[in-house]
């Protein structure tokens, strides 16, 4: 095990637990209103992206970025923005993407980035060079086909053991941190999808469900949706039931379609606790060692 476990991305951005936990994502219309409340400004044109870095409200914790990588004048327009908002680089098509991530190099001396990388094939080139960018990467693994599982195990292994990786790789993070003893909660809401936490709102101000169309006006659903939906697993006989890492998954894998196999991600889930099982015993190694500090040299 030669990945050491480092800080994640919200204390990496210096935002509060209790900001980050009770957090909306707004396009620029519905933003507008939230003056000091905390929220996550969509941007997803160059004049949306220099708006919020001109004037950023008071509650802005960050700018989520999608589909700019090509605009050369987005990016020269971020660097003569006054704000130092934080900036979160989605890539949606990351191997045709990825070679984009250079345009963040001068970017990165100026405000924290993380990149978000939607686990779609050749997604793994993205996550070595923003990996060797010293970016936090956040791997959005979807229901992934067996040709994307076998791409993150992959990643797994890279970012456990690539000489180059000193910053987060979520959500292989939090969870080999969970293997360790850590509580870091649920993937939900590791990735930020847990729509009680994160609750994202179309141009319309509806709110909307992660990887899913809109679930109308209210918002009551989204408070109740990740322990109603597990619930209604578990009731339908699903693998949930007899899954060891139900506690951490909460059916996460289970969304959209219920009838998505887990046999795969089970495998995954398993590297990942072999991996937090084998720097157990390392640790446990290390101080079974005697203390030589101290002692006479010859």
């Amino acid at each position: 095990m030669d990945q050491p476990l480092v800080t994640g991305f919200p204390e990496f951005l210096g935002v509060p637990q209790e900001v980050y936990r009770s957090l909306r994502y707004l396009p620029i219309a519905p933003a507008g209103e939230q003056g000091d409340r905390p929220f996550v400004a969509l941007a997803g044109n160059p004049n949306e992206l220099s708006r919020w870095l001109v004037e950023p409200p008071g509650g802005l914790q960050w700018i989520e970025i999608e589909g700019l990588l090509d605009d050369l004048e987005a990016w020269a327009g971020e660097m003569r923005g006054a704000s130092q908002a934080p900036l979160d680089v989605v890539l949606t098509d990351p191997a045709a993407e990825f070679a984009k991530l250079y345009r963040l190099v001068d970017v990165c001396p100026t405000r924290d980035l993380r990149v978000t990388i939607t686990a779609a094939p050749g997604f793994l080139k993205a996550v070595k060079l923003a990996a060797s960018l010293r970016l936090p990467i956040r791997l959005l693994p979807g229901q992934p086909n067996p040709g994307v599982l076998a791409e993150l195990t992959d990643a797994l292994k890279f970012y456990l053991h690539g000489p180059m990786v000193e910053t987060p790789v979520e959500f292989f993070h939090s969870l080999l941190a969970i293997a360790c003893g850590a509580d870091r909660g649920s993937l939900w809401m590791i990735l930020e999808e847990d729509p009680a936490a994160f609750l994202r709102y179309d141009r319309e101000g509806r709110p909307k469900l992660p990887r899913s169309g809109g679930f109308g006006s209210t918002e009551i659903f989204a408070e109740a949706f990740v322990e109603n939906r597990l619930k209604s697993l578990l009731e339908q006989g699903a693998e949930c039931a007899s899954c060891p890492w139900q506690q951490v998954c909460r059916g996460y894998f289970k969304w959209p379609d219920p009838a998505y196999s887990c046999a795969g991600v089970k495998r995954l889930f398993s590297l990942i606790d072999a991996a937090a099982d084998e720097m157990k015993q390392d640790l446990a190694s290390i101080e079974e060692q005697p203390d030589l500090i101290g002692e006479d040299r010859p």
